[in-house]
């Protein structure tokens, strides 16, 4: 058939288009009849003219025709064209064969249609053929190439076809014949329907229906017929004979007794209008005995709602009634409650412990007054109800939740719920079956072994000796790390985190604990945190024994006593700074006495001695003296007790100084940078105690560096802020002034680092250092209101941080050096002076060196007797006295009393003794003079002069 007789047979208004692009397009009689008048030029304007009509698609069909490939535009009404989109979007191929040339041409949705290109496959019959199954190709080549009949329209075979990937589909054809004028079958347009899947979903029905053991049946109520599964016959016993197929036979072999029931109910489910029918009974078997079945069917009715049919199956229950007997006396039995709750039905299921447990009716409904959702605690109901309506929804199979319950006397229970979910083959939900256990008790009693566990200690461990397991409690993950969560071979991580100086003697010791009877075992030790840093633990165990004695058993309980062990630790040290406060404080007082004597007589001698030889002797008792002064000052500097002249200090100017005095003391082969900013904030501190700790630091900087190295001296305006306080208990919060000592020498290692503050602890060697340095630094340091910091780290360096509080007064420009150079000592002018001092021997040596300094002295021997002689003389110009003295009138009282009465009159303090109370917070009265004992003439006289006239003259 050539191109213009194809386009003549169509129906629809069709186009031929042309084979080249100046080719006339072609229109058949019936787009004629559509557009008349209407000569299109190209394909576009015949597709916008259809388009435009209401419900009419054109669409392109490519055609081979005489071995030529030619294009057709045909138009569709609506149905055709949703026909033809329909088609293609099931998936079918469509074919097209000329039966005269034997061409076939397949057209589908894609390029390719079973695996094959469908621009080059199959192209003749015999392509096709070739792709047939061989079982099936005989049968299918004698249909298509066995001469058409006359009658026939339609073609339609199922076959086999091969896949291009070899596979089988099977495939149903469907195609309708045209025929030429004088009838003869010339060409044959289809769809090939690949029904693979119904195939196998058919293979699968006849698969499951012969492996199950429950019957599946198919009533046809019209013509009374019923087919059986083979599982009627497998698993009762019957014989598939005639009459089987009869609704008489199965209700012959339905039990007598449950028979009428069975036919009455089945009838009024027939007639009725529910579509599911459920029902129990007792079927014979083929040997008589009986059954117990369930019955579950569906009825398909039609449009009069008359039912035509039922599907269903018959379920052998009896294995089910035996255990459901069962399940309801252990039910019985338990003393947890047993329960079944039906959703669709709203039927539930309780069994008797219910009332004994929680004194509720087991009857009662699902819902409303007296069901359990009732008595679920009200707190408890909306979160309980919204975990398991999202369980039943998402499809679980099991759930388990934790709530309460009220009980009928009112009381509240604590409950654990657990349920199982039994599900339709849909998913719907069809019963919930679980147990409710009444878990007060063991609630109760876990909380109060909680409460005692951490009352009694921070671990609990348990060893099991036989298996070689240890299990701790969550104790010791919070406290060493989560490496001791959960169980774990013994005694493994215990044994690695044990100091490495404790362990021999621990490990001594348990080991002859296990091996030994005794029956407790107590221990201190250290154990290494997570972070590296160690414990003190104290451990305490007990051994289970069996009846030989061998320990099979251990159960132990360590408790973290760090903080215990670190404040006795601080608390032995301060007991033991307290003793030598005062200890030193004790021996202050006389001991300066004596060195303020020997110290005049010795500088009385020196100025009096005629000759160099005489002048040595007592120039070398002055600095014996001196020396003795120094010691005492350091004693008392370590203990906190030093009297301090606190005043506010330009912080660049004392580094300066500083700077200045340690490029002439250093070593050349130490390389000195001190670095101060502009801004440095003013400090409160006494000057000279400043500049004798930041010499003490960078003396130790420097014999630390043997070998030369790097001194850096930093001061930065710093504010201590709560954190950083919490972090470190000697810090308090305010704006301080931090000045860092660092230098580049062997470091020190974290024993030598944490011991370094301690009074009396040196690693240089004898004779090298007294082990008070450091000890002085802190103490000063802390007694003016800051704190101290160290970091070291071995051959790397140190650091040492001193926090000094800010001043919020103004700054002097600088602070006294430690050698300041020597001037005339101030003279008196005749003024009088009461000295009160209780030591008889220093009494007169005081009176005559303010005498020999030009002034009037009164001496007296305490308090009483100095105001006494104030009033007396009514002249006096300064008070000069002993702070301590006996009686109820020591030095600060009468100086009280003195002022309150002389506002005007000066007074200057001295003093050997160092308690507190003779020192506000470790300073002096804001205003007041001291000078400390014992002091040189020089320094009396200096003293006096300032007291009297206000100079900033040089302090001692």
């Amino acid at each position: 058939m050539d191109a213009l007789a194809y386009l003549a047979a169509l129906e629809a208004p069709a186009w031929l288009l042309p084979e080249t692009t100046d080719g006339p397009i072609i229109p058949n009689a019936a787009a004629e009849d559509m557009f008349p008048g209407f000569p299109p030029a190209t394909a576009a304007e015949v597709i916008g003219a259809v388009n435009r009509r209401l419900a009419i698609t054109c669409w392109t069909l490519p055609l081979r025709l005489n071995d030529r490939r030619r294009s057709i535009l045909v138009a569709q009404c609506g149905h055709e064209n949703r026909a033809g989109i329909a088609l293609r979007a099931a998936g079918h191929v469509m074919f097209d064969w000329d039966m005269t040339s034997g061409r076939l041409d397949w057209f589908a949705h894609a390029t390719k249609a079973m695996g094959y290109d469908t621009t080059h496959f199959p192209g003749t019959v015999q392509n096709w053929l070739g792709r047939i199954h061989p079982e099936d190709r005989p049968r299918i080549a004698a249909a298509v190439l066995s001469p058409v009949p006359p009658d026939l329209e339609t073609w339609e075979e199922a076959y086999r076809f091969l896949r291009a990937d070899g596979t089988a589909a099977h495939v149903i054809d469907r195609g309708f014949l045209l025929r030429d004028e004088a009838g003869q079958a010339r060409r044959m347009i289809g769809t090939m329907i690949d029904v693979s899947a119904v195939h196998k979903a058919e293979a699968r029905f006849q698969l499951a229906t012969s492996a199950s053991t429950d019957v599946l049946f198919i009533h046809d109520l019209v013509e009374d017929k019923i087919w059986w599964s083979d599982a009627l016959f497998r698993q009762y016993g019957h014989a598939d004979v005639p009459g089987v197929e009869k609704t008489d036979w199965w209700m012959s072999r339905v039990h007598p007794e449950d028979a009428p029931r069975l036919r009455e109910r089945f009838e009024a489910a027939r007639t009725g209008t529910d579509d599911h029918w459920t029902e129990e009974y007792r079927f014979a078997r083929a040997d008589g005995s009986y059954v117990w079945v369930v019955d579950r069917a569906r009825f398909l009715r039609d449009a009069d709602g008359r039912a035509l049919r039922s599907v269903g199956s018959m379920v052998d229950m009896t294995a089910l009634r035996e255990g459901q007997e069962r399940f309801r006396l252990a039910a019985e039995a338990s003393q947890d409650v047993i329960y079944s709750w039906e959703p669709e039905t709203g039927r539930t299921w309780r069994s008797e412990s219910y009332s004994r447990t929680f004194g509720l009716d087991p009857f009662a409904p699902a819902s409303g007054p007296g069901s359990w959702r009732a008595a679920i605690h009200p707190d408890d109901l909306p979160r309980i109800l919204h975990l398991r309506d999202t369980a039943i929804t998402r499809g679980d199979d099991r759930w388990e939740y934790a709530y309460r319950v009220i009980r009928g006397d009112g009381s509240v229970a604590h409950v654990i719920d657990r349920a199982l979910a039994q599900r339709r083959p849909d998913g719907r939900l069809h019963r919930l079956i679980g147990s409710i256990v009444d878990v007060t008790r063991l609630r109760e009693e876990g909380e109060r072994l909680r409460a005692v566990l951490r009352l009694a200690s921070d671990v609990v461990y348990e060893i099991d000796l036989r298996a070689g397991t240890v299990l701790y409690s969550e104790g010791a993950v919070a406290i060493f790390g989560a490496e001791w969560e959960g169980e774990q071979p013994s005694p493994g991580i215990w044994t690695q985190s044990l100091h490495p100086e404790d362990a021999p003697q621990v490990l001594r010791q348990f080991r002859t604990f296990i091996a030994g009877r005794r029956e407790d075992w107590r221990a201190e030790y250290r154990l290494r945190r997570s972070d590296g840093s160690y414990a003190h633990v104290r451990d305490r165990a007990l051994a289970l024994r069996d009846d030989e004695g061998e320990a099979f058993r251990i159960v132990g309980a360590i408790e973290d006593i760090t903080d215990e062990v670190e404040l006795a630790a601080k608390l032995q040290q301060a007991q033991r700074l307290e003793a030598l406060g005062k200890l030193t404080g004790g021996v202050a007082h006389d001991f300066n006495n004596l060195l303020s004597v020997i110290l005049a007589n010795a500088e009385l001698l020196a100025d009096t001695a005629e000759d160099a030889e005489t002048q040595a002797p007592a120039a070398q008792v002055v600095q014996a003296a001196e020396r003795g002064a120094e010691l005492v000052h350091s004693l008392l500097a370590f203990a906190r007790r030093q009297p301090l002249a606190p005043r506010a200090l330009a912080s660049a100017s004392v580094l300066t100084e500083l700077r200045c005095m340690l490029s002439r003391t250093l070593p050349a082969y130490i390389r000195l940078s001190v670095v101060t900013p502009d801004d440095l904030w003013p400090v409160e501190a006494d000057p000279t105690q400043l500049q004798t700790a930041l010499l003490n630091l960078a003396v130790n900087a420097g014999d630390a560096m043997p070998d030369g190295g790097d001194l850096v001296i930093e001061a930065e305006n710093c504010v201590v802020d709560s954190s950083y306080a919490a972090a470190n208990p000697d810090a308090r919060t305010g704006e301080f002034l931090r000045l860092s000592i660092t230098d580049s020498g062997t470091g020190m290692l974290p024993d030598v680092a944490a011991r370094a503050f301690d009074p009396f602890f040196t690693t240089k060697p004898v004779g090298r250092g007294s082990g008070l340095g450091l000890s002085m630094v802190h103490g000063f340091v802390s007694q003016s209101g800051g704190h101290v910091t160290l970091y070291s780290e071995a051959g790397q360096g140190t650091t040492v941080r001193l926090y000094l509080p800010r001043s919020r007064q103004g700054s002097e420009a600088h602070v006294g050096s430690l050698a300041d150079p020597a001037e005339a000592i101030p003279m008196g002018a005749g003024q009088h002076v009461v000295v009160a001092e209780d030591d008889p021997a220093l009494r007169p040596h005081v009176a005559r060196l303010v005498e020999s300094l030009g002034y009037r002295v009164t001496a007296v021997a305490d308090g009483a007797a100095a105001l006494e002689a104030i009033r007396a003389a009514g002249d006096v110009s300064l008070l000069f006295t002993d702070v301590v003295m006996p009686g109820e009138m020591n030095g600060l009282v009468l100086a009280e009393r003195v002022l309150a009465d002389f506002p005007g009159l000066k007074i200057l303090f001295t003093s050997g003794y160092s308690e507190n109370a003779i020192l506000r917070r470790g300073s002096l009265v804001s205003g007041a003079r001291l000078l400390s004992k014992p002091y040189r003439r020089r320094d009396l006289g200096l003293r006096l002069h300032e007291a009297l006239h206000g100079d900033a003259a040089p302090r001692p």
